[in-house]
């Protein structure tokens, strides 16, 4: 288990429980959310099942802490501040379909890249770069805008 994370009960909707990694909180204005990972199959490159780890950010009432667990190593994000609450949506991801012998993939783009694709805002965009099959697209050099400007 990588340093700074716990385990924990994920309460999916059907009320099914899973264990799951918590990896850090942070605080929002109407309390707090979790970022977890669950383990589950999924197809991989090769086309074979495998187990792949699936990140999501989750509110309070979907994460349950297992008796016992210690969270003290687990980072944690202060509040945004209340100017950036609404945090700007500058990126969209694009999902690509599935093709014979291909697995699909996702393309994290500039918003303004790829008309059509999802809006999402900076954590959105960090957490599904952290997803398998997932890259900055190169055409709007998507990368570079998660670096700070000098």
């Amino acid at each position: 288990m990588p340093a700074g994370n716990a385990r924990v009960v994920v309460v999916l909707p059907d009320g099914q429980e899973l264990r799951a990694s918590l990896y850090e909180r942070r605080r929002v204005p109407d309390g707090w959310q979790y970022r977890v990972a669950i383990t589950i199959w999924g197809t991989g490159s090769s086309g074979r099942q495998e187990p792949v780890e699936r990140a999501v950010w989750l509110d309070a009432s979907h994460v349950r802490p297992l008796e016992g667990g210690d969270y003290s190593a687990v980072p944690t994000r202060p509040a945004a501040p209340v100017g950036r609450a609404a945090a700007r949506q500058a990126w969209t991801v694009q999902n690509l379909p599935h093709r014979s012998g291909h697995p699909g993939a996702r393309l994290v783009h500039v918003n303004g890249c790829q008309p059509g694709a999802t809006p999402i805002d900076l954590d959105q965009a960090l957490d599904a770069l952290q997803q398998p099959r997932t890259v900055p697209c190169r055409e709007c050099n998507a990368a570079s805008s998660f670096t700070p400007a000098d």
